[in-house]
């Protein structure tokens, strides 16, 4: 089987780190991989490479020339499946097999949002819902990474789909726990006795900065506090600036520890205890997953698929959405030992059972060879 993944980058992300446990499930079963990508630094092109990938960036290239490249590629690796990621490449994808209704054409839906919106602002328009018409029509099946993705796909369109949706949670192995986590290279060590954590990019999705006003809260109501609690921040984007002076608006910095971006987040997550997210929305949330990887307890607030992920009271804590005394209280109560531990042990647990990846490996190696698409 002779399988092309379509996808907008390969840079160092949730879909894009997904992808590469997936290829490298796919290449046990001896299937042939081809990845074509636009755009981004190329973070995983040498890794892929290196593991017998073919790997083509189409930067260079119009968007009409990008099809005519594609169709070369199927049509002279005698490509079966083409496999879509991220909004760009499905269209990109479904203009190429325009007039071939032989090649299956999969999609996955890595997030909660239109096309227009990305991961960057939750937006559900008119005209995406148009756009997805015809993908959807042409598109064998649409794997969704979690219940409310699914459930956010047939609100959204405009035709029954609901046949053609699975929901595939994400899967981590052991080489991308143990290898493309940490490369212990970071030797970091938290200033205070218990670190609170957020590792990803600071964008509005975010919202940081509700996280270090819930932060802010909690030293006004912890007692005895001298140099026991941390928040460290790991990340680069947009937000950093805005967030490092809002911090100190509410003198709050000389507790917070910034780290720019780093690909050893595993160096990161073996010294922290409790990780936190605050995002407004999330098609699933790949970090989480890596911090439970640690067996991290997380806190996080019960939108889109987070609840998929953070078991209330079992392997982290769910707040209601926007409700910062709520996150406020979340981490007050993760400063008892015995609770922190007993989600901690519950966080690994979770991971093996509910994101298994000979389970995610599997299901889409059942799509691909399901015959009556």
């Amino acid at each position: 089987m002779n399988v092309l993944h379509l996808i907008t980058s390969l840079n160092r992300g949730g879909a894009e780190n997904h992808l590469t446990c997936l290829i490298r499930g796919q290449l046990e079963k001896k299937i042939n991989i081809f990845v074509v990508y636009l755009k981004g630094d190329g973070y995983w092109v040498n890794y892929l490479k290196s593991i017998g990938v073919k790997v083509l960036k189409l930067k260079e290239y119009n968007f009409f020339s990008q099809i005519s490249v594609i169709k070369k590629i199927i049509k002279i690796n005698n490509i079966n499946i083409v496999h879509a990621h991220l909004p760009h490449m499905e269209i990109l994808g479904f203009a190429s097999l325009l007039g071939n209704k032989n090649l299956k054409f999969i999609i996955t839906k890595h997030v909660d949002n239109d096309y227009f919106g990305g991961s960057q602002i939750k937006k559900n328009s008119i005209i995406s819902s148009i756009i997805s018409l015809g993908i959807y029509s042409r598109v064998n099946k649409i794997i969704a990474i979690s219940n409310s993705v699914k459930k956010f796909l047939i609100k959204n369109s405009f035709i029954n789909i609901k046949n053609k949706i699975k929901v595939i949670y994400y899967g981590l192995d052991k080489f991308y726990i143990d290898k493309c986590l940490s490369n212990n290279r970071t030797k970091f060590k938290p200033k205070s006795k218990l670190t609170f954590c957020f590792i990803g990019r600071l964008v509005k999705q975010k919202q940081v900065d509700q996280l270090i006003l819930s932060f802010n809260n909690f030293y006004k109501k912890i007692e005895d506090h001298e140099n026991k609690y941390g928040l460290l921040i790991v990340g680069s984007g947009p937000e950093k600036k805005m967030l490092i002076n809002y911090s100190n608006e509410l003198g709050i910095n000389d507790k917070i520890t910034w780290k720019n971006f780093t690909d050893d987040v595993g160096s990161i997550f073996q010294e922290i205890d409790v990780f936190c997210i605050n995002s407004s929305f999330e098609g699933l949330g790949l970090v989480m997953l890596e911090a439970m990887a640690y067996s991290k307890p997380i806190i996080g607030p019960d939108i889109s698929a987070i609840p998929e992920v953070i078991k209330n009271n079992i392997n982290g804590l769910t707040v209601k959405a926007g409700d910062t005394n709520e996150y406020t209280d979340a981490m007050i109560k993760l400063t008892n030992d015995q609770k922190r531990d007993l989600l901690s042990r519950n966080s690994y647990k979770i991971l093996k059972e509910n994101f298994n990846f000979d389970v995610m490996i599997s299901k889409v190696s059942a799509i691909y060879n399901e015959k009556n698409l």
